[in-house]
């Protein structure tokens, strides 16, 4: 198999990029149901969100639906970091949609953005001029609970706001501690 033949020599990066590949969705899905449970209704923040085209639109979005009813809950700062998480989350994912992959035995795997050679007004005569940036098993299982968290906060939001409101919701959920949020790919 020649597709993404750098994951052969890097299989426990590759699960873990594969996983938040896949399950940025879930983030996005988190972020639906908090903003459709503050404003009880599903129809719009569904069909608005989903017939977007693109990430950052979605999560813009959402963050219009639902950041004055979080204000006006008294959630508006923890909403706010929500979605300043989830957007982070996006930066992460975006990255590894949209790059090359391969093994320059440096001990990690390397990756490029051809998105940003394409940009260059130069002409491009090789891919040489390639920003190389790597990533570890340790880097990646810190963005991967960095996703963790942004879902786990989405969640709390709900069920603050579910309080709040009367409505029925999980006892005991503890704030998540918020980590700094971790590099976009090593130094």
């Amino acid at each position: 198999m020649n597709i993404a033949k750098a994951f052969d020599d890097f299989p426990d990066e590759a699960a873990l990029i594969g996983r938040m590949l896949a399950g940025y969705t879930d983030l996005e899905l988190d972020l639906m149901h908090c903003v459709k449970s503050a404003r009880e209704d599903l129809d719009t923040v569904l069909k608005a969100m989903y017939r977007a085209r693109g990430e950052t639109q979605r999560i813009d979005i959402a963050d219009s639906f639902g950041r004055q009813t979080y204000r006006k809950l008294g959630l508006g700062t923890q909403f706010e970091m929500a979605v300043g998480a989830v957007r982070h989350c996006m930066r992460i994912r975006n990255q590894y949609a949209h790059c090359i992959w391969w093994n320059d035995n440096s001990g990690t795997l390397a990756f490029a953005n051809l998105e940003e050679i394409a940009k260059l007004n130069d002409v491009v005569l090789d891919l040489r001029g390639m920003n190389v940036h790597h990533v570890s098993t340790a880097h990646l299982k810190a963005q991967f609970l960095y996703f963790d968290y942004a879902s786990d906060l989405l969640i709390w939001v709900l069920q603050e706001a579910n309080k709040i409101t009367g409505r029925p919701a999980f006892p005991n959920l503890v704030l998540p501690f918020a980590p700094l949020p971790p590099a976009l790919f090593l130094a």
